[in-house]
């Protein structure tokens, strides 16, 4: 297989088909918050008068005042984020009909690609269910009778159980991270349902499992490489900017607030786009992947 081949038509479809990259940036994980340290002053202590700050603080009126509104707001992220994770299944399965009609020098576009992911959104879901709970069972073999062992005072069981069933588990999640992304492919290209759809992964695996690991290994050698790419320019940019930032700063104050902000936002949305465009690009090689492999097994 020509693997370099694979990852040049990959890119060459996400590049000349900008639409993509609104898949990538939906079918994307989502980011955490990083936790803020507060410096609270006097309250610090051994905790006795923030204790008493928080007794003598008037809840009733707090809420009264604020509570519809901070309840207003928890709806309105918990919509958002239903939302997002439907978009997101939805986009997983656009980019594959997608990038599969592009390949094949069918036309495709932004509403035909949502229209193939919303056709396939339960079997996507229930797939990603699935998976998720293979998982959750294979931690329980493990856990289950280690925590056991530990409450029994069975060290040397539990030590055994443990390293052993560790590495059963990770073979198990290394194989799952392995067929899951054809999984899919099945799921949107043939229409298969959910056990099917794994169980034909599996047969994949088994018949090409040298080019499915070598895919896999250079893709991952690609993102680390556009990782480390992506930080050094976002360091070397962000110096950057920062230093303009502090320059407007010394002459205005205003000034570089509304420049802090708009920057920041520019940055933000360029990151984004950036982060979608190689999730478009990861998932096609992906997808060209999967029809080079099933001609040659067909």
């Amino acid at each position: 297989m020509d693997y370099f081949g694979i990852i040049k038509k990959a890119y060459e479809v996400t590049t000349r088909h900008k639409f993509l990259w609104i898949f990538g940036i939906l079918a994307g994980g989502y980011g955490g918050f990083k936790s803020m340290n507060f410096n609270f002053g006097n309250y610090s202590g051994n905790g006795s008068e923030w204790q008493k700050s928080l007794e003598s603080f008037n809840w009733t009126n707090f809420w009264t005042i604020w509570g519809s509104l901070i309840v207003t707001l928890i709806v309105i992220f918990f919509a958002l984020g239903i939302v997002m994770f439907i978009l997101s299944i939805i986009s997983q399965g656009a980019l594959v009909g997608s990038v599969d009609k592009l390949s094949r020098g069918t036309k495709s576009d932004f509403r035909d690609g949502f229209k193939t992911g919303a056709h396939q959104f339960w079997r996507i879901l229930g797939v990603m269910i699935l998976y998720f709970l293979m998982i959750l069972a294979s931690l329980f073999v493990w856990l289950g009778p280690l925590i056991v062992a530990i409450m029994t005072k069975v060290y040397f069981l539990a030590i055994i159980w443990g390293i052993l069933l560790f590495f059963v588990d990770l073979a198990f999640w290394v194989l799952i991270g392995l067929i899951s992304p054809y999984s899919l492919r099945f799921i949107v290209l043939e229409k298969y349902g959910v056990w099917q759809s794994i169980r034909e992964s599996l047969h994949f695996f088994r018949d090409n499992w040298k080019e499915v690991v070598v895919i896999f290994l250079l893709l991952m050698a690609t993102s680390i490489a556009f990782g480390i790419a992506l930080t050094l320019s976002v360091l070397l940019t962000g110096g950057v900017l920062l230093a303009i930032g502090f320059g407007i700063f010394l002459a205005s104050q205003l000034t570089a607030i509304i420049y802090g902000v708009s920057v920041s936002l520019v940055f933000f949305v360029a990151l984004l786009v950036i982060a979608g465009a190689y999730n478009s690009f990861y998932s096609s090689a992906l997808t060209l992947t999967y029809n080079h492999l099933s001609k040659k097994s067909s």
